[in-house]
């Protein structure tokens, strides 16, 4: 009680019973105040254990691209020469015409605009692949999430044409040996539905996957992770099919299921999270203010309406974006990484959110120019690349500070 108001209270408590005096009064207040401060203080206790029924955990992810290749390890190049994409449209297509399927010329000239410091190399490669998640380890990064782009045999979503199926047991190989995680980035492909995820998902469970409760609160068992790409391509009542308790379809409680996290672009694709039976979402895009989930400004909102739901959501921030080599016509999107402020800008955005998981987009979308993984122009470069300056190690230093702050932040109120 306000002390101003506390005699004011005695009085008319006085005066309401005739056979009360002020120290009656006083004394009935007195308990009507501790009966107060015990509700509060059970309110406290019942949000404590709330809380500690949840994730306390905090989560760093990175998107891995699993379809670099190189002569010597497989026979040709892969990715590195990736060829110029053209636009959707007849009008802007015109327009950049004469660049059509131009393909890059590695290892001196790439499809990206930075260079790496390992230069070109084979996701097949252990040693590369040990280095790899060494540095993401030494960066405060939980899991690797693997880029997978179809079963063999079937449909393959890489606009290049690469499989990465079989090179997924040897990036879990490293990152065992390294300490940390793998979970999957289950790309679109022609067909994709609920039918064709099924037989994915019995596919890819067979690894040991990176696991997480299938839910941040509860108590709910363990499942393997998986990121469903552009899930918006696809209705939510076919997804429901099979992530619902009650679809024809549904991997739930079966030795298929999974935690999928779906790619939220728009407000109203929380609809599609929701009635397609999604265990959470994430931004993915590197370019703030490209969509509605990847503007920062917006995450705060996000991972309030993720608690309220319990659902996981997963910020995506990137180091920046330029994707010029392989889409010319996509100037709009670029990103400047301002000697890594840009990024500090969006890991502060993602790690003050509130969110339960924070992804990184990416460690090596060298195509887009998202990667975090350490770059530096050769020293008699002719293909006009760019790094990150003195520090070719900047971005992993970078999430090394953001991961080790956010994990002394207290969790979020329930």
């Amino acid at each position: 009680f306000d002390s101003r108001n506390q005699g004011v209270a005695i009085r008319s408590a006085a005066k309401k019973n005739s056979h009360s005096t002020p120290h009656n009064a006083l004394r009935t207040l007195l308990a009507h105040d501790a009966t107060i401060r015990m509700y509060k203080l059970v309110l406290v206790i019942t949000a404590a254990a709330a809380r500690a029924a949840c994730v306390v955990k905090k989560q760093t992810h990175t998107f891995y691209y699993l379809w670099y290749g190189t002569p010597t390890t497989d026979g040709k190049w892969l990715h590195w020469d990736h060829a110029v994409l053209p636009h959707w449209t007849k009008k802007v297509r015109r327009q950049y015409k004469h660049l059509e399927n131009y393909t890059h010329e590695p290892p001196t000239r790439l499809h990206a605009p930075f260079y790496p410091v390992a230069g070109p190399y084979s996701s097949s490669d252990p040693q590369l692949l040990d280095a790899h998640f060494s540095q993401l380890r030494d960066a405060g990064v939980d899991a690797a999430v693997l880029s997978w782009t179809g079963r063999p045999g079937g449909a393959v979503s890489d606009t290049q044409g690469v499989g990465t199926d079989a090179i997924v047991p040897l990036a879990l190989a490293a990152a065992k040996r390294a300490g940390i995680g793998a979970a999957i980035h289950l790309e679109p492909y022609e067909g994709r539905g609920a039918e064709s995820v099924a037989l994915d998902l019995a596919h890819l469970v067979t690894h040991d996957l990176y696991r997480l409760p299938r839910r941040p609160c509860g108590g709910h068992d363990r499942l393997p992770v998986v990121y469903l790409y552009d899930a918006y391509h696809t209705p939510a009542k076919e997804w429901a099919r099979l992530f619902c308790e009650n679809g024809d379809l549904s991997v739930r409680g079966t030795p298929h299921d999974v935690v999928v996290i779906a790619t939220l672009l728009n407000r109203d694709e929380e609809e599609l999270v929701v009635n397609g039976c999604f265990d959470g979402f994430y931004s993915y895009f590197a370019t703030d203010g490209f969509t509605y989930g990847s503007t920062s400004a917006h995450w705060k909102l996000l991972a309030a309406w993720a608690r309220k739901k319990n659902l996981w959501f997963s910020p995506s921030a990137g180091p920046g974006y330029n994707d010029t080599r392989i889409r010319p016509w996509n100037g709009v999107a670029t990103r400047d990484r301002r000697n890594g402020a840009y990024f500090r800008q969006m890991l502060g955005a993602a790690v003050e959110s509130g969110a339960d998981l924070v992804s990184i987009t990416s460690w090596n979308e060298w195509g887009e120019g998202t990667q975090i993984e350490p770059a530096r122009a050769p020293a008699d470069d002719v293909g006009d690349h760019m790094d990150y300056g003195a520090n070719p190690d900047l971005y992993l230093d970078i999430t090394r500070e953001a991961t080790a702050r956010w994990r002394t932040r207290s969790p979020p109120d329930l």
